[in-house]
Order: C-alpha cells, then sequence, then structure tokens
C-alpha cells in the first residue's frame, strides 16, 4: 500500500515544539506553505496530504476511523495539532481518540459539525451543502471554482488570498473529493470536544461564509475551558489572509500552557558569519589552503555515476565548481552560499560554468522537493547549529535514491587554540562545533543513511601564533560566538595568549593548529 504522503520540516530555532498541520476538504498540505518559513521560527512541523489528496493515495475504507489509522503511523508520537475546515475535524477525532498523542489542538474555521441541525444550528444549512454536493457531482471544475469563492467571499484580503490559492491546482479526483464532501457531512465532534483535556483553542474567520462565526458563541457556550479568537475581516482561509495575526494567536496560545521547550542559546551567529565570509572572498583563496585539500578529497567521494544535478551547498568562492562541472558533465550545476560576497566573488569567476545561483542558508533552502540528485558541501555546514532543520532540508530537496557527499569540522578542531585562551580568560574565543553524535542523529531523523564515515586530522604548522590567526582573518574563519568578547583584544591578553600557545610547540620549532576534519556520504 502507498504510504501517505508527509512532509517534516525541522524549526530554525531551539527550543521548538512539534505541530502537526492538517488542510481542508479539496486542498492538501501546499495550502500552508506560504506560513511555513515563519511557522518554524518556533515549531517543527509535519504536513500531511489527507487520504485521496495530494500526494497521497486514496483511501479504500472510507470510514473516519480508517482514515486515522492511515495517519497513525505518519505522525509524530507527541504534537500540537492544528487543523484547517475538515483538517480540524479529523485532528478533533485524533485527539480524543487518541489523547496521549496530542499536546494541545487548534481548530481554524472549522466546526463541531459542519452541516446544521437543531441543537447545532451555526453551520451551513442542510439545503446548501446538499446543494453544493450535486454542482460538485454535475461539474467538478466549475463547482470547485464555486468553492473558492465562497472560500473568499466577504475575506477584507480576498485578492491577497486569491493569488496564493490560484497558484495551487484545482484537484479533480472526483472520488476523493465525494469522500471528503462525505466526512463533512457526518462527522460530528461534539461528544468528542466535551471529552477531550488537552488545551485547546478554535480560531474563526469574522467573515467566514463556510463556517459562520455564530458558532463561536456556541463552542464558548457549550465547552468549558475552550479558548475562542476572532479574526476580523477574515473569510474562510484565516492564515492566509492575515498570516502574521494568525502565527502571533497560535504562538500566544501555545507559549499560555508552556508548550514550547527552553531555547537553548545558539553560540555561532548567522548573520555575523555571512558578514565574516563576505568580507574575506577576495583574501579566502590565497590562505585556504587546507580547504582546498578537504575539498579535492570530497570530490573523489562522489558516486561514480554523475547525476542530471547537483547543488555545492556553501560554494565559497566557487573553488570546486570546475572540478564540478567536469564530473557532471551536461548537467544543472547548482550554487548556494550564505555569504552575499562570497557568492558575487564565485559569480565573477565562474558565470560559464553554474547554471544556477542563490544565496541562500542550508536550513532554509529555496528550492523545490525532490530538486537535485546530489549535494556537494565541503566545509560549510559546520556553521550550522541546527542541524534537524539541515539535514532535514537536505533530504527534502534530494530526489530519491540521490547523495549528499559533505566535509565538515568536528569539536576538536583548533583544540589547541582553545586550550590556550582558557589559560587568559572565560570567553568564547574559538568557534564550537556539533559532536559526532549530534550529526548522526540528526542524519537520522531526516530519514538519511550514512553510506561511508571517514575522520582525519589535519594538521597545519605555523611560526608563530600571528600566521595562525591572521590565517583565520583572510579565510572569514575567526570568532563568530554569540559569547565572545565584545571590543578589541588588549595586547597584555595577546601577549599572554601567545605565552600559553607555547606549550604546543613542537620539536622542529613549528606551532601546530589541529582540524578534525570528517567526510560523510548519505543517501535518500
Amino acid at each position: 500500500m502507498t504510504p501517505i504522503y508527509r512532509e517534516r520540516l525541522a524549526a530554525s530555532r531551539s527550543g521548538a515544539a512539534e505541530l502537526v498541520l492538517l488542510h481542508g476538504w479539496a486542498s492538501d498540505a501546499e495550502i500552508w506553505r506560504s506560513i511555513i518559513p515563519a511557522l518554524r521560527q518556533h515549531f517543527h512541523i509535519t504536513l500531511i496530504d489527507l487520504p485521496g489528496c495530494g500526494r497521497s493515495p486514496a483511501c479504500s475504507d472510507g470510514d473516519t476511523a480508517s482514515v486515522i489509522e492511515r495517519l497513525l503511523p505518519v505522525l509524530p508520537d507527541s504534537a500540537i495539532y492544528c487543523g484547517w475546515s475538515l483538517g480540524g475535524m479529523f485532528a478533533t477525532a485524533i485527539a480524543a481518540k487518541y489523547p496521549e498523542r496530542v499536546r494541545a489542538l487548534i481548530t481554524v474555521a472549522s466546526n463541531a459539525v459542519f452541516v446544521a441541525d437543531e441543537y447545532w444550528p451555526a453551520a451551513m444549512p442542510p439545503a446548501d451543502f446538499h446543494t453544493f454536493e450535486a454542482a460538485i457531482e454535475k461539474n467538478i471544475v466549475k463547482g470547485l471554482r464555486r468553492f473558492r469563492s465562497l472560500q473568499l467571499l466577504g475575506d477584507q484580503r480576498a485578492d491577497s488570498v486569491a493569488a496564493i490559492l490560484n497558484r495551487q491546482p484545482i484537484p479533480v479526483n472526483s472520488s476523493a473529493l465525494t469522500q471528503g464532501l462525505k466526512y463533512l457531512n457526518t462527522l460530528d465532534n461534539r461528544a468528542a470536544l466535551g471529552a477531550i483535556r488537552c488545551p485547546i483553542m478554535h480560531v474563526f474567520g469574522s467573515e467566514d461564509a463556510l463556517v459562520p462565526v455564530a458558532s463561536a458563541k456556541l463552542f464558548a457556550a457549550s465547552y468549558a475551558g475552550h479558548k475562542c479568537s476572532v479574526m476580523m475581516g477574515c473569510g474562510h482561509i484565516p492564515f492566509l489572509s492575515s498570516p502574521q495575526e494568525f502565527i502571533d494567536t497560535i504562538v500566544d496560545f501555545v507559549n499560555s500552557w508552556q508548550l514550547l521547550d527552553d531555547a537553548k542559546p545558539y553560540h555561532l551567529d548567522k548573520s555575523d558569519i555571512g558578514r565574516s565570509f563576505s568580507r574575506a572572498a577576495s583574501s579566502y583563496d590565497g590562505a585556504a589552503q587546507l580547504q582546498r585539500r578537504i575539498a579535492d578529497k570530497l570530490v573523489a567521494l562522489l558516486p561514480v555515476s554523475p547525476s542530471e544535478a547537483l547543488l555545492d551547498l556553501g560554494c565559497g568562492t566557487g573553488y570546486s565548481l570546475p572540478a564540478l562541472r567536469r564530473y557532471i558533465g551536461g548537467g544543472k550545476l547548482l550554487a548556494a552560499d550564505l555569504a552575499p560576497g562570497m557568492l558575487a566573488y564565485a559569480k565573477a569567476r565562474y558565470t560559464a560554468v553554474v547554471d544556477g545561483w542563490l544565496c541562500a542558508d542550508a536550513e532554509d533552502l529555496p528550492l523545490a522537493d525532490s530538486s537535485v540528485s546530489q549535494i556537494f558541501s565541503s566545509l560549510a555546514l559546520q556553521w550550522c547549529e541546527n542541524l534537524p532543520a539541515v539535514y532535514a532540508e537536505i533530504e527534502r530537496v534530494l530526489k530519491p535514491g540521490g547523495s549528499a557527499v559533505i566535509a565538515t569540522l568536528g569539536p576538536d578542531t583548533l583544540y589547541e587554540l582553545r586550550e590556550s585562551w582558557r589559560r587568559v580568560d572565560g570567553y568564547a574565543h574559538v568557534n564550537q562545533f556539533a559532536p559526532q553524535s549530534e550529526i548522526f542523529l540528526a542524519v537520522k531523523n531526516a530519514g538519511l543513511k550514512v553510506d561511508e564515515w571517514q575522520e582525519a586530522r589535519e594538521l597545519m604548522e605555523y611560526e608563530c601564533l600571528s600566521d595562525l590567526t591572521r590565517e583565520l582573518k583572510n579565510i572569514g574563519a575567526h570568532n563568530v560566538n554569540s559569547g565572545r568578547p565584545g571590543g578589541l583584544t588588549s595586547r597584555g591578553r595577546i601577549k599572554a595568549l601567545t605565552a600559553a600557545y607555547e606549550q604546543f610547540r613542537e620539536p622542529g620549532g613549528c606551532l601546530p593548529a589541529t582540524y578534525q576534519a570528517w567526510y560523510l556520504r548519505c543517501t535518500k
């Protein structure tokens, strides 16, 4: 049986909570795409295409319980659930049946029952629902266009919402649409909502033509403790109509229940990293002997058979681009780097070699899913502390069967310099890189498989300490830790550092600097 489509996007910060997003009828997970970057500031996100929608196959057993059983294997063990419209009704059913898996429930433009009855009048009138059902059966495309107009009706920002909807294809799976209408007609969560004990919030659009705002009063009267929030001027899709207000509402609710984990401080300042390497673009190649040596070794780890599309992730000044072009032949070669200065320098030298340039963070790549077959990344990913996000992005953009070859640095890198600074003061002077266990965990959680792992201790030698520090500055690798000291380093501290480093001087007279280089190849 073909599995349900699931996409997991790691948060772009620490201290994040798991969030599952479930879409509504005649939609798929792509409806959330425009607000994902903002949500990733707070949450690890799981996107699901419900059965018969988007990239998920239909469910042969059409009842609600069967749908939930199909979803469970791809859902997190514990998460906050946010469901829109029909997705909110499924999320509610999951929370009622599997309370241990739902930390909190957020429904968006979703009702206890979609079709009104005498006990719940604030819903769609039965006659209207059956008229719409008949319209879908008669002409799917025309019926869905009518549905989109109802989603926009009354919304004060209808044009901006329509612009997003128009970028998404209209679904034409008639059996799945018919089954979805059956769920809307028969799902009754009134008893379930009264039994759920986790924190619950219901979000409504004040102008919603499908789930009337009057239902907010019914929720408030029927379910003590449930929070109801009405977004003014919004229609049926409030998260597209007023995205920032929606995100603020979600985050405030989650924070009020202390559901976000305590954030761990990042040691590396990403903006400083970009500026530092940009400033070093013109001096980098003259000082990057070790970096070139490691890059050449990494090229040898590429699979024997080249692919049709390869990404150099963290291309720097572009040193490896000619070798990658020779490797891939006529295939598509993309180059990405966080530092605008580095990218401009590489582009000026290798325009004819590369097919596309991206100024991008490895934790949030502006590439489509399954868009490249191979990734090459030499001494770039050690500057990323959010490793789950990095490897989740690598997995996302790789095609099935694709591979990534990566060279990165371990925590023992420049240990001589770190130990010498410790004798001088308590500040963080040397960049701190992730241990092997964190890399392996991030790779595993992303769903990638490590095919090869190598470690090499690379030794560089210098006549005096100033030669080492000058080289680090010239390649842009000076201290970017958030805990670094402010201002200029005093002459006295430099003198103390120089004296402390002398303990490492070798019998031959040189000062060593050790780099812990790791090479890995992983596949999707």
